[in-house]
């Protein structure tokens, strides 16, 4: 089951929060000052909007810790229900793997239960029960069971993981976007922009174990745009590809995915 929480940082209620801050946190300074943070309100469009006793500040850098910490009542919830299956949450975002013979509808409606005592609700279109088999992303990854093709495995299925097809394409569009048409750029800098940026996002998914013919799918297609840089950059009128003869981006250092 893939689920997410509607609205997650926008419904968070502030006073249950602070109460579960307040079980490890004694120092009324400290209490005063998330108190005055959450209770803060903001500018929208230069109109001040008041607080309403609900949300906390998404972007904020103490945000993801008041949000985890507010579902870990959630997970005790989880563990104390002895409920089939086995729950994987990073913030507003979780998955709960199930056997196939479970009745995945009565999951749902504990979990639904669950969050509603939080004052949270599930939501209904990003809130799917999907086959192993059909993937599904969970954080970036998208993970799959797919069939062992070697005829002597002792295992007939195993897991594989590769980028989801949405972190590809924003990896791609932000390697268009520093590339972008700067044209009076040299390569060097290009590449020197460009190496934390991919170096970044391949080590995120090295991390997760992702397939390394995935990963350097991406090789490619910075390459490509590389080329059309230089192609642009030179006013050249065939197709730009004899300026990288000779592996010339690797020898000067672009990071390789794979």
């Amino acid at each position: 089951m893939d689920a997410d929480i509607r609205g997650y940082f926008d419904n968070i209620p502030q006073q249950p929060l602070l109460d579960l801050v307040r079980r490890r946190i004694s120092d009324p300074r400290m209490i005063k000052l998330i108190k005055g943070w959450l209770e803060a309100g903001v500018m929208d469009a230069g109109a001040y909007v008041p607080p309403n006793g609900v949300g906390t500040p998404q972007g904020g850098v103490i945000s993801p810790l008041l949000a985890n910490i507010y579902l870990h009542a959630f997970d005790k919830m989880w563990q104390r229900s002895n409920l089939p299956g086995t729950l994987v949450r990073y913030c507003d975002d979780f998955v709960i793997l199930l056997h196939p013979k479970t009745d995945r509808g009565w999951i749902l409606t504990q979990v639904r239960g669950m969050l509603g005592r939080l004052g949270l609700e599930l939501h209904p279109q990003k809130t799917c029960v999907v086959e192993a088999k059909d993937g599904f992303d969970f954080l970036g990854v998208h993970i799959r069971l797919c069939r062992v093709r070697k005829p002597k495995a002792k295992r007939k299925y195993s897991a594989r993981i590769w980028p989801s097809r949405p972190s590809q394409q924003r990896i791609r569009q932000k390697v268009k976007d520093v590339i972008g048409r700067r044209y009076g750029r040299t390569l060097e800098e290009m590449i020197k922009e460009l190496n934390p940026v991919l170096r970044g996002w391949c080590n995120y998914h090295r991390r997760a174990g992702a397939e390394r013919r995935h990963l350097r799918k991406l090789n490619g297609f910075v390459r490509e745009r590389l080329r059309i840089f230089l192609k642009r950059k030179h006013s050249d009128p065939t197709r730009g590809t004899r300026r990288l003869l000779g592996n010339r981006l690797v020898r000067l250092g672009l990071f390789q995915l794979a």
